[in-house]
Formats: C-alpha cells, structure tokens, sequence
C-alpha cells in the first residue's frame, strides 16, 4: 500500500522567488555559492534572507507589469466635453487630476 503525504516536507528543487520578486535586492559574487539577498518587503527595515525561499506571502512577481505600468499604456474612454470628443485616449495623454481620478474610482471599485 503506497501513502503519499503532501506539504510534509519541502522540495529542494522549487525555484528561489527572491530571483523574481519586486522586493528583493540580490548581490551576487563571482562563486556559485556567492550570493546576499535582501527583502525589503517588510516596513522601514530590510531584512537579510540567508536561504532560498519557496514560499512567501509578501511576493511580488517583478515579470508582471503593476497597476501604474498598466495605465499609462491603457486606451481610456472618456466622454466629451468642450475640449475633446467622446473616444479613447492614452492614459499618458491625460492630466494629472484625470489620472489621479481614474486611480481613486478603480480603487473604489476593487474593494
């Protein structure tokens, strides 16, 4: 009879998610074994991380892009108004009061 337990005992060939988080700064030396990793997710301190990490519940994965990246690139609709007519524009094309307000509503509707 075969018994499989899951979660008991962690796998040494996960990948290090400080390699690709937003979080970590990463020195690198000229050995294999040469390395210093830093996480700066916690508040006002970095705290020095001497093992490689698998599982982390303040991962940030630096390969996505984040909201802010998102909508400067975005195509926004907007209404008319004296100045511009009803269609789409980039989001880097607004003014900052436009851009400061699509922010607060998009907060608004996530929570």
């Amino acid at each position: 009879m075969l018994i499989k337990i899951y979660g008991a005992t962690r796998s040494e060939s996960g990948a290090n998610l400080c390699e690709t988080c937003r979080a970590s700064r990463i020195v690198r030396g000229r050995g294999l074994n040469e390395e210093i990793v830093f996480c700066d997710a916690a508040p006002m301190q970095s705290v020095r991380v001497g093992f490689k990490v698998t599982s982390c519940s303040d991962y940030v994965d630096a390969r996505q892009p984040t909201f802010a990246e998102l909508l400067e690139k975005a195509w926004i609709l907007t209404p008319g108004s004296k100045r511009r007519p009803t269609g789409f524009v980039r989001a880097s094309e607004l003014q900052e009061e436009e851009r400061a307000r699509l922010m607060v509503e998009q907060y608004r509707d996530s929570r």
